[in-house]
């Protein structure tokens, strides 16, 4: 067997993500809403909406490459003690989706990571925003097909 014939594809690993959400105590994952940012989800203000169609402008919903560079209003308060600035409500969690790295790629079906441009210094948010135009129902069900894969990481 050659050497090429014997090699498996390269795995793409998904882009590391964090965002702070209210854990749901059912089965400690995200809860899914559209009231709230502290949810899995997006709310309309969020998203340039045309024609019922979401407009692929590079908004969506907030996440960071790390929990501890959240805003210091979501990250929960009982993790002053690494984060001093933290302040959130202690009925969210800090989840993380993905494998490695924060840069602008597929992230699941029909979703993308979208870091924020910036002109110096690191980049310390993006969106996960829709590949193509959908309606606000597909993207958030595209979103909430995400649920079982996020996992808390306050470490």
């Amino acid at each position: 067997m050659s050497a090429v014939a014997s090699m498996e594809p390269e795995k793409t690993l998904i882009p590391k993500v964090y965002r702070a959400m209210k854990v749901d105590s059912a089965d400690g994952l995200p809860v899914v809403g559209t009231t709230n940012s502290s949810q899995l989800g997006i709310r309309e203000g969020e998203v340039t909406l045309e024609s019922g169609i979401i407009v692929t402008d590079g908004k969506g919903m907030s996440v960071a490459p790390s929990w501890r560079e959240l805003d210091g209003k979501r990250i929960p308060k009982r993790l002053r003690n690494l984060v001093p600035a933290a302040t959130g409500a202690n009925n969210t969690a800090c989840f993380m989706l993905g494998e490695q790295g924060f840069h602008r790629a597929e992230m699941a079906v029909g979703l993308e990571l979208v870091p924020d441009e910036v002109e110096r210094g690191p980049i310390i948010h993006g969106v996960i925003a829709p590949l193509a135009p959908v309606s606000f129902d597909q993207y958030l069900n595209d979103l909430v097909q995400t649920r079982a894969a996020w996992q808390i990481d306050e470490s």
